[in-house]
């Protein structure tokens, strides 16, 4: 079997921490299965935001990420607007994340890997960065979306 190519392996990272295959835990696809339109919005921690809101957070990285190019540089960071998306209904949520997470694994699997440490445009840090960034984002997120959804079925 031929060697993976390091976007290859990349992308084998993200499948697994959100789709199939996490060492750790429960991907962030395992999770969303087990989260119910009514328990996605809900918030049992004050000031904590819902699943619902981090799966579109999710969406939101995963599309910044995909579509970053030399015509297309990664927007400023801004914290006041990152949560101030308005919602999007969960059954759609969940088809627009899955939609995108393969569409973001397909990008970083066929990603160039010359171009791995050119600067990542609108950013100080290369691509290899940001693509290995996005793998740690989604497993910081979905040990997030686990506590909550722990919490809310005890207390159901």
């Amino acid at each position: 079997m031929p060697a993976s190519t390091l976007p290859e392996r990349i992308a084998d990272l993200y499948r697994a921490a959100t789709l199939k295959g996490a060492w750790y835990g429960p991907t962030v696809a395992e999770l969303i299965e087990q989260t119910s339109p009514e328990m996605a919005t809900q918030c049992p921690i004050p000031e904590a935001h819902s699943i619902s809101e981090l799966l579109q957070h999710l969406l939101l990285w995963n599309e910044r990420i995909r579509n970053t190019s030399e015509n297309h540089p990664m927007p400023r960071w801004e914290a006041e607007k990152e949560w101030a998306e308005p919602p999007i209904p969960w059954n759609a949520l969940v088809t627009r994340w899955n939609q995108s997470r393969d569409l973001l694994e397909e990008r970083i699997r066929s990603f160039p890997v010359e171009d791995l440490q050119k600067q990542t445009p609108g950013r100080t840090y290369p691509y290899q960065h940001m693509l290995e960034g996005i793998v740690q984002h989604a497993i910081y997120h979905s040990g997030q979306i686990s506590m909550l959804l722990g919490i809310l079925r005890r207390s159901q």
